[in-house]
């Protein structure tokens, strides 16, 4: 049928200023999204309790005045000062611990600030699908609306009967409709990207998808997914949480230490030197180490499984993705090479179609339509949450 793809305004060719439009909402988000701002507070805040708890403990200071008979031994006073430390290499590999559980904080805020951003983006998309169904019913109601002035012109001519006329008015009431549900759509997803964006209104924007993504080569994806994946990293940095655990287990289990300086005045003499000891952990439980090298071995396997389930969602996404891009990009093709011919309108009034075939072939039209929208929109809502990944 030649009038299948007659599309006016359908295809819409992104530039290069309408890419630039897109990154540089994301950029706003992300430095506007209330969310993300909390996260950056958060991960400052944990940044600087990492760096606490890593040292010994504080020094301990004491003076003692103890009053006596004067006939006798007369006053007393004791004057002393104790540190106590473990072994120094304690203190590096608690500071370690304490810096790889930070880097863990820091993926699991990376892996939220790209969910938030993907979130986004399929705000933006759906904006984007929305605008350009817009475009099409702002067509189709015009149409609609023509078509009506012809089915009144040939109902007050006697050469339609009412009932057709109706039907052509109950048509143009019903593309109407969507255009008013389209609308409403349109303004329930804009607010919800204003608050993605700290509730800063977006104005002036024509949603467009971007003409700079594209969908990486598999093995390069599947190679950058150890460095960059945020599940990845967290199951990385748990298995050297847990090896570092265990040297720090074991030097807790081992003595610790006390130095200090005392002085002490009796008897109008004055007696003053240094102290010294050690605490031995007779009792220590040694089940601390050994829980410490269970939990080693268990996250070496959930290291191997996160990395299989990473690689297999990749990998679905992927196919997922290189599926909706061949008919994407196929149906796009169609659709920039498809000419524009007569108007089904002027075919209509010209007689050479009827008012039934008219509808039908409106319908279809709508249909294949809608059709490469959805696939369009499917594949960048896919395409993104694959970029999460990333």
């Amino acid at each position: 049928m030649k009038t299948l793809f007659n599309i006016i305004l359908l295809v819409c060719i992104s530039s290069p200023g309408y890419s630039q439009a897109f990154e540089g909402l994301m950029q706003n988000i992300e430095q506007n999204n209330p969310r993300i701002k909390t996260l950056q507070k958060w991960l400052e805040a944990e940044e600087v309790y990492s760096k606490t708890g890593i040292y010994p403990n504080n020094p301990s200071l004491s003076y003692n005045y103890l009053f006596g008979n004067q006939d006798n031994i007369g006053d007393q006073k004791e004057f002393e000062i104790t540190q106590s430390f473990q072994l120094p290499g304690y203190y590096t590999s608690k500071a370690e611990l304490h810096k790889l559980g930070f880097k863990q904080k820091q993926a699991l805020a990376e892996k939220e600030r790209r969910a938030i951003l993907h979130s986004a983006r399929i705000l933006y998309f759906n904006l984007a699908w929305l605008q350009k169904s817009k475009a099409l019913l702002d067509k189709r109601l015009e149409d609609a609306e023509n078509l009506v002035s012809i089915m009144k012109e040939g109902f007050e001519g006697g050469e339609v009967s009412k009932p057709v006329y109706d039907k052509a008015r109950i048509y143009a009431v019903g593309v109407k409709s969507q255009k008013q549900t389209l609308i409403s759509q349109i303004n329930v997803y804009s607010e919800q990207l204003k608050q993605q964006n700290g509730g800063v209104a977006i104005e002036g924007l024509n949603y467009e998808y971007p003409v700079n993504w594209s969908l990486p080569a598999l093995d390069t994806l599947l190679a950058n997914l150890s460095g960059t994946n945020p599940d990845l990293l967290i199951a990385q940095l748990d298995l050297k949480e847990s090896e570092t655990n265990i040297k720090n287990s074991r030097l807790e289990s081992w003595p610790s230490f006390e130095l200090g300086y005392k002085s002490e005045t009796i008897l109008n003499q004055k007696l003053q030197g240094v102290n010294a000891g050690i605490t031995i952990p007779l009792w220590q439980n040694n089940n601390k180490v050994k829980h410490a090298k269970l939990q080693s071995e268990w996250s070496k396997l959930n290291l191997s499984q996160e990395e299989s389930e990473v690689k297999t969602r990749a990998k679905t996404l992927y196919y997922e993705v290189l599926a909706l891009k061949a008919s994407y990009e196929e149906m796009k093709a169609i659709m920039d090479e498809e000419q524009f011919s007569v108007s089904n309108l002027e075919l209509l009034k010209a007689g050479q179609i009827s008012f039934s075939e008219y509808l039908v072939d409106a319908d279809l039209i709508w249909e294949s339509q809608s059709q490469y929208l959805d696939n369009e929109k499917t594949y960048f809502n896919v395409l993104s949450q694959l970029k999460t990944m990333e």
